[in-house]
């Protein structure tokens, strides 16, 4: 038996880890009937889950997501079922194993929370392990990468590493899905260059610079960049990081006289010399425009996810003319 509980915002690494223990766990003829997931189930699932008997076939692995229990308020168990679960988790049968999964947004200063008897009624009876979100300061960043590259049997260098980064950010989710693209990009060649880094990757920053020019509402250079983005990106992804990026702006704006610009750089995890070169740039937009072109953005994103306007450009000029 064994009982896991995954938390943390690097969903790639976790994904890994799970990916991991199916393998060594289960038998593969057997997968489809071996391994069940749940998301956020309510408690009744959850105790069948655990109570559950083995197959004749080996043994069982179940993954149960659970965020909505452990971050906010938006589902919680009563001291009865605490109690029922407590028991359960006791007599677990040595065949069947969990892994509880506590995943928390990217950016996020979020962890589960360690007072609520849920949490510390599985901490008692399970392996727990956080995938802490790397920032491109953390030191064994450039070799998690260079294991990435290697297990696509792709090489890179340190200081090409450097350039990935650069270009992409620290998201090892999205770096996966570019380094799977950059394989396919320089076959029959395995190094990874930099050259070719900055020419089939696209660059987090150059979707910054699409933000900045939304700022200084410069309508044709914006659907300019926006359109060599849309060359090496989907629509969806640019949408998403624009809102982000706006999120923080608004966060900004809403908290630059009422908190330091240490504080406001902590709470973001940004450095205070880029926080001070942001708050720059948004001296002349009000915190109202801000919120209403974010929410243009929502429901341009909305409308191109449900197909109501085929064209991305058109979704996004339309945000910005509103």
């Amino acid at each position: 038996m064994a009982v896991f509980l995954f938390y943390g915002q690097e969903e790639y690494l976790m994904e890994k880890e799970i990916k991991k223990l199916k393998d060594e766990l289960l038998d593969a003829s057997f997968m489809s009937m071996a391994y069940k997931v749940f998301d956020n189930p309510d408690f009744h699932t959850i105790l069948e889950c655990v109570q559950s008997a083995p197959l004749m076939f080996g043994k069982t692995l179940t993954l149960i997501s659970i965020d909505k229990y452990l971050v906010g308020n938006k589902m919680s168990l009563d001291d009865k079922q605490i109690e029922s679960l407590d028991y359960a988790l006791s007599m677990i049968n040595d065949s069947v194993n969990i892994i509880f999964v506590c995943k928390v947004p990217r950016d996020e200063n979020k962890k589960p929370d360690s007072r609520k008897k849920f949490y510390k009624t599985l901490s008692k009876y399970s392996q727990v392990r956080e995938f802490a979100q790397y920032r491109n300061y953390d030191k064994q960043l450039p070799s998690e990468i260079v294991k990435m590259a290697k297990e696509k049997e792709l090489t890179i260098s340190s200081d090409t590493v450097s350039v990935l980064i650069e270009q992409l950010g620290v998201n090892l989710t999205l770096i996966d899905s570019e380094l799977e693209k950059l394989k396919i990009a320089i076959h029959p060649k395995k190094t990874i260059d930099s050259e070719s880094i900055r020419k089939y990757c696209v660059s987090s920053e150059d979707v910054f610079i699409l933000a900045d020019l939304i700022l200084q509402g410069n309508k044709n250079e914006i659907l300019k960049q926006y359109t060599l983005l849309t060359e090496k990106r989907h629509p969806l992804e640019i949408f998403s990081v624009l809102q982000n990026s706006f999120q923080r702006f608004i966060f900004i704006k809403n908290y630059e006289r009422k908190m330091s610009s240490k504080d406001i750089a902590s709470k973001l995890k940004m450095h205070e010399f880029v926080l001070q070169k942001t708050q720059e740039k948004l001296r002349k937009i009000s915190l109202e425009q801000l919120v209403k072109i974010r929410e243009n953005l929502i429901e341009a994103e909305f409308k191109l996810k449900t197909g109501k306007v085929a064209s991305s450009e058109i979704v996004l000029e339309l945000a910005l003319l509103s």
